[in-house]
């Protein structure tokens, strides 16, 4: 046990040879988050409405007051000015056109996706003046919460992205550092130790486990701190995590072991990382897409985790088809990465073949 604390505290040390490295690996998931909360879309739309002066401008205003959201803020946050001209924003103006009064939504620049969700809002409150007119034969449009409480999407995409600090650190770190004790030449005294050598590899993945449950507590917390909204067990998110954090670092340290060069390593765990996280219910979950993104979703390891996680931060609501298989699939790739790991740290470290 000394010797292994004594082998980690080593490990640790290597951080002096590649701070840059660590900094990218540990930092970038949180910076990423917190540069795309910035960005993210919003349930709640500012919409500029030309001062009302006739009955048709009044019926707009309360038709948009009426679009509400039962468990969350208004979806339509109403903005009175008192001049059509959009400038570099959206105004609505009630014209007359051919005799009836028509709202006019003039746009100052183009978005493709913010002229689309502007134009879902302005129908929905045209929907409900029609209601109005309609009577008994309208169009009833019923909205049936699933959650108690409206919860934004930054929510879900910094809990989706805390897997990818978690992997990205472990896998990153794990393959440049492991490539560079070939290119320094350092990997001779994993041989010639009189130590296990096994005990070198398990110190090394328990470096990665630690490093890569900070970079994922740093996301973690930022995103409580951002939104407000914090999970009901950091405990179980972090025992979510873990089992990823482990593949990470074993598919770094053999990635690091076959290229033996540090940015061939470096870059397959950036690609594997980002790869996982966009197939990996990344940005909603598979369940939400097609049934072939779904199936392939359901390959990676990603999946598995976000579903576990998910319960923490949704008010204890199942999502995962099957959860018991999910933990045993995460287990599966953990064993087998480990067994592959062990495989070619013998090859390549311990009896190297010429």
């Amino acid at each position: 046990m000394n010797r292994l604390l004594l082998l980690l505290r080593v490990e640790f040390r290597f951080f002096r040879t590649a701070p840059v490295v660590h900094l990218i690996a540990v930092l970038q998931p949180t910076l990423m988050f917190l540069l795309m909360s910035v960005i993210m879309v919003v349930p709640t739309f500012d919409i500029r409405v030309v001062e009302p002066s006739t009955d048709a401008e009044q019926d707009l205003l309360a038709a948009m007051d009426d679009v509400g959201s039962p468990i969350g803020p208004d979806y339509i946050n109403t903005i009175l000015v008192d001049s059509p001209e959009p400038g570099h924003r959206q105004v609505i103006e009630v014209i007359d056109q051919g005799g009836k009064s028509t709202a006019v939504q003039r746009f100052g620049y183009i978005d493709s996706n913010l002229v689309k969700n502007l134009r879902n809002r302005l129908t929905a409150s045209l929907l409900v003046m029609w209601n109005r007119d309609l009577g008994g034969a309208a169009i009833q449009i019923t909205e049936r919460p699933w959650l108690p409480a409206d919860i934004s999407y930054t929510v879900y995409f910094g809990m989706a992205m805390i897997p990818l600090a978690a992997y990205l650190a472990a896998a990153m770190i794990g393959g440049y550092l492991m490539a560079g004790e070939f290119e320094h030449g350092t990997i001779l005294s994993f041989r010639i130790c009189p130590s296990s050598p096994y005990l070198h590899l398990s110190a090394k993945l328990l470096r990665l486990l630690i490093t890569s449950m900070a970079a994922a507590g740093i996301l973690y917390i930022c995103l409580g701190l951002l939104t407000g909204m914090w999970s009901s067990s950091p405990l179980a998110i972090f025992l979510s995590i873990l089992p990823l954090a482990f593949i990470g670092a074993c598919i770094g340290l053999i990635a690091g072991m076959l290229t033996r060069s540090a940015l061939p390593s470096f870059l397959a765990a950036l690609a594997s990382a980002f790869a996982f996280w966009l197939v990996g219910s990344g940005f909603g979950l598979a369940a939400g897409f097609s049934d072939l993104f779904e199936k392939i979703s359901r390959l990676i390891p990603n999946t598995a985790v976000v579903e576990m996680m998910f319960p923490y931060y949704y008010d204890g609501r199942q999502v995962a088809a099957y959860p018991l298989g999910a933990k045993i699939q995460l287990a599966a790739y953990s064993l087998a990465l480990l067994a592959a790991a062990i495989l070619v740290y013998k090859r390549k470290v311990i009896k190297p073949q010429r």
